[in-house]
């Protein structure tokens, strides 16, 4: 039973889009994601603060995959698939302002907030490794955030690596490193979501108005 387990985890990891650009495909599809992890209603899909980690359902997809794996060797290989696998990133990327402080590996890691087709402002992440683990845990986190509110991933309980038993591969250099890229992405989104808000704000109606009363 573990044995077949461990194979099926494999396969959603492996068939499921890991780009940092566009919600993977089962993040749109609740029914899959339900089929994954059966203790979350679609409700608790939608107010992902009813999972008991505070996960997204990509992340808690994710997480239950990497628990139903039954030895270290397979999580450590998975983790590198996923770094194989995140995208290519532009150059602008690799600025200071975007670099994770206390990482083993140079790690950078941006976002772009965008409008949902619920008028929802979202966040889809980017980023980049030059170690492979450490890219493999940065992959992770790119489809498991990407799409998300900033509220959203500001619920993500970190403790979420151990019951993935993701901690049991890394050494603790590399699980403060995965901590600092966690914090580094909350603060982005919520950095992300401020500006949309300003720039709203500023172009709002009422805005113009008092730029007009200003001019005359």
């Amino acid at each position: 039973m573990m044995r077949r387990m461990s194979i099926s985890a494999l396969l959603l990891l492996s068939n499921t889009n890991v780009h940092g650009f566009a919600p993977s495909p089962l993040r749109n599809n609740h029914h899959s994601t339900l089929r994954v992890s059966s203790d979350i209603t679609e409700e608790g899909a939608k107010t992902i603060n009813e999972d008991p980690l505070g996960l997204t359902p990509e992340l808690r997809m994710i997480t239950n995959a990497f628990s139903n794996i039954p030895d270290e060797k397979t999580r450590h290989k998975q983790l590198l698939y996923m770094a194989n696998k995140l995208p290519s990133v532009e150059e602008a990327v690799y600025v200071p302002e975007n670099k994770v402080p206390g990482c083993l590996s140079t790690v950078h890691v941006t976002c772009d907030a965008k409008e949902n087709e619920d008028g929802k402002t979202v966040m889809m992440y980017r980023g980049d490794s030059d170690g492979l683990l450490t890219k493999g845990l940065l992959a992770l986190l790119v489809r498991g955030l990407s799409g998300c509110t900033a509220d959203e991933i500001q619920l993500v309980n970190p403790e979420f690596i151990k019951e993935a038993k993701i901690s049991q591969t890394l050494t603790p250099g590399r699980n403060n490193g995965f901590l600092n890229m966690l914090a580094v992405m909350k603060k982005k989104a919520l950095t992300a979501t401020s500006t949309v808000s300003a720039e709203e704000s500023d172009a709002s109606p009422e805005a113009e108005e008092g730029a007009e009363a200003g001019k005359s």
